[in-house]
């Protein structure tokens, strides 16, 4: 098979690992899902703990990892 010469003849462009719009050739943005009241990340501080998101709550990192793998 023949590669394509421009990423609209793709028949899904990506680039660095991210797939293209094929008529505007921009990142395709899918949105993480969140669910009301779970923390879905965390944002390190300079001493060693975590602020989760979106609950603000400042963690340590095992219950960093406790919150994440709850989510499942």
């Amino acid at each position: 098979m023949k590669t394509p010469k421009y990423l609209r003849d793709m028949e899904h462009p990506t680039v660095l690992g991210y797939e293209l719009d094929r008529k505007t050739l921009l990142p395709i943005r899918k949105p993480l899902p969140t669910y009301p009241g779970i923390d879905y990340g965390a944002d390190p501080l300079d001493n060693g703990m975590f602020r989760m998101v979106p609950s603000g709550d400042v963690v340590d990192l095992a219950e960093r990892n406790r919150r994440l793998t709850m989510r499942g």
